[in-house]
């Protein structure tokens, strides 16, 4: 939460009074996108979604609050083309890529649950961008560009200097030269 989430409810808290305001909220979470360099099989990403489709629910029921909504498709925007991950390991980078999916279909039942209308994106025309790679050596924008990135997410590595080997060793070098 203190990374973004906080700064993006509050947000929430101060515009949802407002029609315009609500739908202009709406459509900012839309355009948001992250990046996480090192993200293993993605849970930084996943949970990143989850928090991201709860918050849009809240903007829906509250656009919504005393209409029906015509069209499910219509009203969610936020989709796992906003994600972007590097990971070395190519099973965890595709594991990533499953368990974004797995996270946007568990979003559309509680969506579909929500507005009484069954929601599924099928055929699966979007995806997180997870690339196999070394986040060292990889140029991130060819990932995403910087001026498009909203948020850089993950966990530091934690391995010490008496721990790397010599691989690790030379990307550091490439790295800090």
């Amino acid at each position: 939460k203190p990374l973004f989430l906080d700064e993006l409810h509050a947000e929430f808290e101060k515009v949802k009074g407002s029609s315009k305001k609500i739908k202009e909220f709406h459509h900012k979470l839309s355009t948001l996108k992250f990046l996480d360099p090192a993200c293993g099989c993605g849970n930084f990403l996943v949970i990143t979604y989850r928090e991201l489709r709860l918050l849009e629910l809240d903007v829906l029921r509250k656009i919504y609050k005393n209409q029906i909504a015509t069209s499910i498709e219509g009203i969610v925007m936020l989709n796992v083309d906003q994600f972007y991950g590097i990971e070395y390991d190519e099973f965890p980078a595709r594991i990533a890529e499953v368990a974004m999916w797995l996270m946007d279909h568990q979003m559309n039942m509680l969506i579909s649950k929500e507005f009484g209308q069954y929601f599924a994106r099928l055929p699966l025309k979007k995806a997180a961008k997870i690339v196999n790679g070394n986040a060292l050596r990889t140029d991130w924008e060819e990932v995403v560009p910087k001026t498009e990135l909203s948020y850089i997410i993950g966990n530091p590595p934690f391995y010490g200097t008496a721990y790397q080997n010599d691989q690790q060793k030379e990307d550091m070098q490439i790295v800090f030269e």
